[in-house]
């Protein structure tokens, strides 16, 4: 192992602990401290990157709950480090090595479009790019030492990040989607990625337009929003009294000790 490669896995690790606090963080400073711009000039040319942007966040979105739903992963580390009890091959992890960071990737890249601010694109792709070649690092140095040959062998059939569609269909048709898992595991992030996608084109209206333009779209910003926390409240008490989001006891436990 390289110095270099030491010190990206101790960076990785450094960020697995806190890497759930990235998104909010990040998404409150952007429209904070960067400001939109027209892309190019170009009224047309924006509005298309800014859906192209809406269509790779939700696509993001998507990975990660086929992930979550197809084959149970242990979620979080143990004590806020790097572990896993199994080695998750089955569901989309036959495709790729890292589905769960594909998807967070793919929201960081799409909500970072959404916001047509320069900055978003300068600062928080490439930094969410290191900080996951990072995390990526440390957890497959973990990985390696904790199943050896049966990780290599892994490693030798599944692209790292890129996913392979070679029997796709197949692992689609094959496996059981349990769809109440993968809403409970990641409630948190589909309401803060709707919040984002409703409230940054208001701030976008706000920057480029001024305040009449946006407030003229409070009405509706305020309708939605209010919707969105009213499902997740909802959908959250559900979670607390594990009702409707009950997963049967033949599936393995919910507690900490994987990789996402």
């Amino acid at each position: 192992m390289t110095d270099r490669s030491a010190w990206t896995i101790a960076v990785g690790r450094w960020w697995f602990r806190y890497r759930n606090a990235l998104f909010p963080v990040v998404f409150v400073l952007v429209p904070l401290l960067t400001r939109p711009r027209v892309l190019f000039g170009d009224p047309r040319l924006d509005r298309l990157a800014s859906g192209a942007g809406v269509a790779i966040a939700l696509l993001g979105e998507a990975v990660r709950l086929l992930t979550i739903g197809f084959d149970y992963v242990e979620r979080g580390g143990k004590n806020k480090q790097v572990a896993a009890s199994r080695l998750v091959e089955g569901g989309i992890y036959a495709h790729t090595r890292k589905p769960m960071h594909l998807g967070n990737l793919l929201i960081a890249v799409g909500m970072s479009m959404v916001s047509g601010a320069p900055a978003a694109y300068l600062i928080v792709i490439p930094l969410f790019a290191f900080i996951y070649h990072a995390i990526i690092s440390a957890e497959e140095a973990f990985l390696h030492h904790a199943f050896g040959a049966g990780y290599v062998a892994y490693c030798s059939r599944v692209p790292r990040l890129l996913p392979s569609l070679r029997g796709f269909r197949r692992t689609l048709a094959g496996a059981e989607y349990h769809w109440r898992r993968a809403i409970r595991k990641d409630l948190s992030t589909i309401t803060g990625l709707l919040l984002g996608l409703i409230c940054l084109p208001v701030w976008r209206v706000l920057c480029l337009d001024g305040s009449q333009a946006a407030l003229a779209r409070a009405p509706r910003t305020i309708g939605l929003v209010a919707a969105v926390l009213a499902l997740y409240s909802a959908l959250h008490a559900l979670k607390k009294r594990r009702l409707f989001f009950y997963v049967p006891t033949h599936l393995p436990p919910d507690m900490p000790g994987g990789l996402r």
